[in-house]
């Protein structure tokens, strides 16, 4: 059963709440679980799932069926197929075709080859789209056949409303997911140790001395973040879908359709945990202050958060407090580097 579509202004706004709670209760089947309130504050997202990262079940729903553009979270799926039909080390040829794929990408050259572990990372942590092209190409031939073969694949393992029309998320006509079937997928994914390690990895340098920054502001932010990936395109606006741990307790957040991403995912996160029986104290809204320095000597210099004066301090960790009051982990800051940047 599928909830109910809501306003524009916000799904959390007047008496929309109770609303919610009820569609929640109806989803869940479980008595006990609410709505976020209006003291948590708006969310601008169209869906989104909070599932228990362990058991599977659903924490909080919003139009969890509802079909909706991915983006580039639909990555999380190419790089199921790729794990699951190729060997890391196998070596990908890239074709003018793959090479001519719009931006994001890491800039690869026609004929230029790369192992598939090397793909996977520029797919995961850049979210290339020329990686993605190559790696599609080298499964099924070419692209096109690449999105019916996924397209049976995700439905076969139990993701029934989604259809992939390209490798990359951009956007294509009859391409398309449910926050449901995305949290379900990412949960498949994170139980490769491959996966999981490459989505949590923050840098990583490529052949041809091309470092790769991870586009999941939350790894560098709070350590609850374990991975995740990111997407955005005019017509899917913000999309998200990543794992999260507090303690014993760990989640998945599947968004779709937001206007404001960062500041949906803390309001998604802190009920998440709430929810879960790990409450955290509220985050920070540090992930849109976030900068990162220009390369140099082929290596980024570490990420810091911008004060609200407008000054730069490196962070090592940000400060979140858990479930009794414990502290996770402490900022410290560092003298501002002379280096510029952002992301």
């Amino acid at each position: 059963m599928t909830s109910t579509n809501r306003p524009r202004r916000g799904i959390f706004s007047g008496g929309r709440a109770i609303l919610l709670a009820a569609v929640v209760t109806v989803l869940l089947g479980a008595p006990g679980v609410q709505a976020v309130g209006d003291d948590d504050g708006l969310v601008t997202a169209k869906a989104f799932v909070i599932m228990d990262a362990k058991s599977g079940r659903t924490l909080l729903a919003l139009n969890p069926h509802l079909m909706l553009p991915p983006a580039s979270t639909l990555k999380v799926m190419t790089a199921l197929m790729v794990v699951e039909r190729l060997h890391l080390d196998d070596k990908v040829t890239v074709s003018p075709y793959a090479a001519a794929a719009p931006a994001s990408k890491i800039n690869l050259q026609p004929g230029e080859t790369l192992t598939v572990r090397d793909l996977l990372y520029a797919l995961l942590l850049s979210s290339a789209n020329d990686g993605a092209r190559a790696l599609a190409e080298k499964i099924s031939g070419s692209e096109e056949a690449f999105a019916a073969e996924a397209t049976r694949q995700m439905r076969a393992w139990g993701a029934y409303r989604t259809r992939l029309a390209t490798a990359n998320g951009l956007p294509a006509e009859g391409q398309y997911s449910t926050a449901e079937d995305l949290a379900l997928l990412f949960r498949r994914a994170i139980q490769h140790p491959v996966l999981a390690e490459i989505m949590a990895t923050k840098y990583y340098t490529i052949p041809g001395d091309r470092e790769l920054r991870n586009h999941d502001r939350f790894l560098f932010t709070t350590p609850l973040a374990q991975g995740g990936k990111t997407g955005f395109t005019r017509a899917s606006r913000h999309t998200y879908v990543g794992r999260f741990k507090n303690g014993d307790q760990e989640i998945i957040i599947a968004m779709l359709g937001s206007s404001q991403k960062w500041a949906d995912m803390r309001t998604l996160i802190e009920k998440g945990f709430e929810l879960s029986g790990a409450p955290i104290a509220k985050m920070e809204p540090l992930e849109e202050r976030l900068w990162f320095a220009k390369k140099h000597t082929g290596r980024y210099a570490q990420a810091g958060v911008r004060s609200k004066k407008g000054a730069k301090a490196k962070v090592v960790a940000a400060s979140v407090t858990g479930s009794g009051g414990k502290k996770i982990s402490q900022t410290r800051k560092k003298k501002p580097s002379r280096y510029k940047g952002g992301s």
